[in-house]
């Protein structure tokens, strides 16, 4: 579709007559598209790609192969979703016990760890934080002062112990992108539907189902037993996940 529009092209006269000084791209998908991309257009200068630890090795978002196409065509990376929507921060407590079992000389807080992972990753030029408040400026900046130096093979086997958790737990990594839902036929609130799915699943309670039932199912919100499975959300999610499959999980869970 880009090509046929003549984005590329476009892209390419705004550098050349000095409305824009760089031609970059966002990414949302497989190493073969970006590897076709990066051939095709080699006056792309930088590209943003979703990176964190808990996705490095994931089999839809993919993060290592991608950041090993853009380096290997010597295109610097932009790092999106470092802390994956916030999960990276505010882990459950099985997943919190392994990160604090690593050394952790520097107190690095959650969001630092899933910050250093990234930024030491020699073709990474920049690492895009989401932050809501000072303190998390600060925990930032204190993350990234300096020259940062890499994490230990001790705190990246705690990462990938992480990892292991949050598999055991069953969550579904969904990072609340909303790309899922413009299109949806029956306005269903797919991420804050997952993120019900996956609060129960951890903690429990009767405070999801009150979200579910008071919150995000109503003024229009069809319940997830509704989805008529026409497939517009999984073409969207730049998570490949099986959106479709999961509503009928949350149905089961909640309805």
């Amino acid at each position: 579709m880009y090509t046929r529009q003549g984005v590329f092209e476009t892209a390419k006269e705004f550098v050349a007559d000095g409305r824009a000084r760089h031609f970059g791209i966002s990414f949302h998908d497989g190493p073969e598209l970006l590897e076709q991309i990066l051939t095709e257009h080699p006056e792309i200068e930088t590209v943003q790609l979703q990176i964190n630890y808990e996705d490095w090795d994931s089999p839809s978002v993919q993060s290592r192969r991608v950041y090993e196409v853009a380096t290997a065509h010597g295109v610097p990376v932009i790092v999106m979703e470092p802390c994956k929507g916030g999960q990276l921060v505010n882990l459950p407590e099985v997943a919190q016990r392994a990160l604090d079992a690593a050394p952790n000389p520097e107190g690095l807080s959650n969001a630092g760890y899933a910050l250093r992972f990234c930024a030491t990753k020699p073709n990474v030029a920049m690492v895009l934080s989401g932050m809501n408040t000072m303190e998390q400026v600060e925990d930032n900046v204190r993350a990234m002062a300096g020259d940062p130096a890499p994490l230990s093979d001790a705190q990246l086997q705690a990462l990938r112990n992480v990892h292991e958790a949050f598999a055991s737990l069953g969550m579904i990594p969904c990072t609340a992108c909303h790309y899922c839902t413009d299109g949806c036929p029956k306005h269903i609130m797919i991420p804050e539907l997952f993120s019900d799915l996956n609060t129960k699943r951890v903690f429990g309670g009767w405070n999801p189902g009150w979200y579910f039932n008071n919150v995000h199912t109503v003024d229009g919100h069809a319940k997830p037993s509704a989805c008529i499975r026409c497939g517009k959300c999984e073409r969207e999610c730049p998570q490949g996940l099986p959106i479709r499959q999961l509503l009928t999980e949350v149905a089961a869970e909640f309805e």
